[in-house]
């Protein structure tokens, strides 16, 4: 099932590359300002400086010159399924790391002060229970915190069928979240149908 999942992510991001070439489209965000206005709320909470960095779902590593307007100090991660999202990005940045491959499968040696996910967690072809599966993973790679946004409100929006993206019930993913940590954020003023959470380790 994973195997089939991971195909059609493949095939559907590589088909975003060949119409939109390198740009926010190709990796399913409208404008960059949205996706901007997301990088902003996921580190709203967070001091960076001196801090290691592992984003899950990097797509070409954008996220990198938002942190760079906050600071040079940090160390930075990524990781994308995408083989031709990690080659631009690391064209892009040489000074970062990046590897191809499955977040759910791939075996980290290591842990980072955050975790960052922005947009990867809302494709359609995952349920709910493979959302929670990510996060638990993403929070236990996590020394400090991990922060994360996804698509949804609550109650939850209509979803339309044969939609790229799912959008959930975010009173759930807020209620798995707590049990994992009670201390942490919710953010959910920014923009509809949308909202963040930063999770700490206590």
């Amino acid at each position: 099932m994973r195997r089939e999942i991971n195909l059609k992510k493949l095939n559907s991001y590589r088909a975003s590359l060949a119409k939109y070439g390198v740009s926010p489209r190709a990796l399913k965000w409208k404008t960059k300002e949205a996706a901007l206005v997301r990088y902003r709320e996921l580190f709203w909470d967070l001091d960076i400086e001196g801090k290691s960095i592992l984003d899950v779902g990097c797509g070409f590593g954008d996220i990198i010159n938002f942190l760079k307007s906050k600071t040079n100090n940090f160390s930075y991660f990524g990781i994308d399924l995408v083989p031709e999202f990690i080659e631009i990005a690391r064209r892009n940045h040489p000074e970062a790391n990046f590897v191809i491959g499955d977040f759910f499968s791939y075996k980290f040696e290591r842990s980072f002060d955050i975790v960052v996910c922005c947009g990867a967690l809302n494709s359609a072809l995952e349920n709910l229970e493979s959302r929670f599966e990510a996060i638990k993973k993403m929070f236990s790679l996590a020394s400090w915190a991990l922060s994360f946004n996804m698509a949804g409100n609550h109650p939850q929006p209509l979803n339309k069928k044969g939609g790229r993206v799912y959008y959930v019930d975010s009173l759930e993913v807020l209620n798995f979240c707590f049990s994992l940590t009670s201390n942490l954020i919710f953010r959910h003023h920014y923009r509809e149908k949308d909202f963040t959470i930063v999770m700490f380790k206590k």
